[in-house]
């Protein structure tokens, strides 16, 4: 167990007694639903900006991305270039849309649309569920961060238990007392304080002698070798194959280690252990850290990197941000510096992963790595530790707690949004339309409070089973992959219905629910296969092991979604009566709109005369 990181904590300390500051001063402007749920719609461009950009670079990106590069070299810079990417599609084909049509939330917006309840409903049910799956990796980081920064627990808790129950008691008091406002304020300066963050670490990694074209070369010179954490049973099967892949490749010394607990007889301990890298692509070949291959195989390729891509429009807690501009060309010019700011935070972050891949070998080495992390062969045993590991290798305490701090405000900002969309689904899409249509100003706040909580606890449960269900060991860099799960389920489940819904007349609402539970039911149940195929729970022959072999099913999921809403559309063919009027506010202009409202009101000053 590491020493306590006296500096690092006290930072840690200071960031969440500022955000919650800043959350008791927002909770003076939170009176009314529009107040909780949308900061009064008054968050002008630049400030939307920064806090789209802390909502949406979460632990997988401050984590996970750096982990996914150390541990798979290009295969894991396609995070980088996907996320970074996704806002293209947002600002291309959605968000000033959403904005001038007005509403509250993406259910406001399919109801509106198609006129539906059954569709707000199934929108309400995609929200919470994509909401779900990205909340785990949050938390997942939350344990893993308080590890490395704290290395020990509380209340007799474990650290990684610490970490998710502390991160989730917070996130429930500054969302739940300050709404969206608070959680505005909160998140623009949590993206500034983690931006800050990577860029400390890029410039000390410089600073230290970092030399990216060279790491580049000596990265790329042998095969990938991966850390692996395994039982005495898995590693002396069919002959003992795997030990023998792990004596190839690790040191004399580190080997020792495993075959002391191989010898020690019994078959459910865990060892970690160094294995080389299988190559999806070439399975003749070597997996390279300059070459793609190492975590996915040709489908896969493409497949995540739509995923990311798409994933970004079909994310609830991001769209509802831009329900908070002020008008449409606000939100146009909100997605420009969005772009901007997570442009230059991407190429950071592979940046960092590639420098820690030397750092940490040579710590390790010299005996002055951290103690709080696990290694094995002069590498991290999880990969996710990879930013507050080489924080303190380069820095020590002051460098560690500005970037654990980063690490909580990546988490804090996301969780966030999180908590605010899946409270405003169940508060205003069906407490408010349904439950008790004629509740007052106060009792609506309140159940959103109340939902904020809920949601909170589960969350909480989430993180906290992740370790005992094995997916921490099952995959490498945990964090984006969980994190590209939930871009999966909202690209098939949103973003067809969005597109679909915003630029072709002829969707129907049988079409739109269709397509949404066919890419958002399709794309869950593809996850769920894979995740029991990597946990060994079902076998890898047939259509379910081809399906569970799929690890992101975007590439199917996507465009049988299009396909489903075009196909029953066309067979239904049941469109909104007033289907004009929606075209008007979807895509009329500011001065369109006005004209409509005048020629409108001359009509009924006609009508009401005769």
């Amino acid at each position: 167990m590491g020493n306590l990181n006296t500096i690092a904590i006290a930072l840690v300390i200071a960031l969440i007694l500022f955000t919650v500051s800043l959350t008791i001063f927002a909770n003076r402007f939170t009176r009314t639903t529009a107040d909780f749920y949308l900061a009064g719609r008054k968050v002008g461009s630049f400030a939307n900006a920064s806090a789209i950009s802390g909502d949406y670079l979460s632990a997988a990106s401050f984590l996970g991305v750096a982990g996914a590069v150390y541990a798979s070299g290009l295969d894991g810079v396609w995070y980088a270039a996907g996320f970074a990417g996704g806002f293209m599609v947002v600002v291309l084909f959605i968000a000033s849309a959403l904005r001038r049509f007005g509403e509250y939330t993406v259910a406001d917006f399919a109801f509106g649309r198609f006129g539906s309840h059954r569709i707000r409903l199934v929108t309400v049910v995609m929200v919470l569920i994509t909401s779900m799956f990205y909340m785990a990796p949050q938390m997942y980081g939350a344990g893993t961060t308080w590890k490395v920064l704290v290395g020990r627990g509380i209340f007799g808790m474990n650290p990684y238990t610490s970490g998710v129950v502390v991160v989730a008691a917070i996130m429930m008091f500054y969302v739940a007392v300050g709404g969206m406002k608070g959680t505005t304020l909160n998140q623009i300066f949590q993206f500034w304080w983690l931006n800050f963050a990577m860029i400390m670490v890029v410039i000390f990694a410089f600073g230290n002698g970092f030399s990216y074209p060279a790491a580049l070369q000596a990265a790329s010179d042998g095969t990938i070798i991966n850390s692996k954490v395994v039982t005495v049973e898995q590693l002396t099967a069919d002959d003992g194959a795997m030990l023998a892949k792990a004596e190839g490749v690790m040191s004399a010394e580190e080997f020792a280690k495993v075959e002391a607990v191989v010898d020690a007889g019994d078959s459910a301990a865990k060892v970690p252990v160094a294995l080389p890298a299988v190559n999806k692509l070439h399975e003749m070949r070597d997996a390279l850290f300059n070459e793609p291959g190492h975590r996915y195989n040709t489908f896969d390729q493409f497949s995540m990197v739509l995923a990311l891509v798409l994933g970004t429009a079909g994310l609830p807690h991001i769209l509802n941000r831009y329900y908070t501009n002020p008008s449409g060309a606000a939100a146009r010019r909100s997605t420009f510096w969005v772009l901007v700011f997570i442009g230059i935070f991407y190429i950071m972050a592979p940046i960092a992963g590639l420098a820690g891949i030397n750092l940490i070998k040579n710590a390790v080495a010299n005996g002055t790595a951290p103690a709080t992390a696990d290694y094995v062969n002069g590498m991290l045993v999880k990969s996710d530790a990879i930013m507050p590991t080489i924080a303190q290798i380069l820095g020590g305490e002051w460098l560690m707690g500005i970037v654990s701090a980063g690490a909580f405000a990546a988490m804090f900002s996301t969780i966030g949004g999180l908590l605010i969309a899946s409270a405003s689904a169940v508060g205003h899409d069906v407490y408010e339309k349904y439950v008790n249509p004629n509740a007052s100003e106060k009792q609506r706040v309140f159940v959103g409070k109340a939902a904020v909580v809920v949601f909170a606890l589960i969350a909480m449960g989430i993180g906290l089973g992740i370790p005992a269900s094995g997916l921490d060991q099952a995959y490498p860099a945990l964090i984006a992959m969980m994190v590209t799960w939930a871009f999966a389920v909202g690209a098939g489940a949103f973003v067809p219905m969005l597109l679909t819904g915003i630029w072709w007349k002829g969707t129907t609402e049988r079409g739109a629910i269709s397509g949404m539970l066919v890419g958002g039911g399709g794309s869950i149940f593809i996850i769920v296969l894979n995740i029991l195929s990597q946990l060994g729970i079902i076998g890898k022959t047939g259509l379910i092991g081809f399906l569970g072999g799929l690890t992101f099913p975007t590439l199917f999921t996507f465009p049988l979604a299009i396909a489903t809403i075009i196909v029953v559309s066309k067979l239904d063919g049941q469109l909104p009566k007033n289907l004009d009027e929606i075209w008007m506010r979807i895509h009329g202009t500011a001065h369109e709109r006005h004209e409509r409202d005048l020629g409108l009101d001359k009509v009924s000053t006609m009508f009401n005369k005769h």
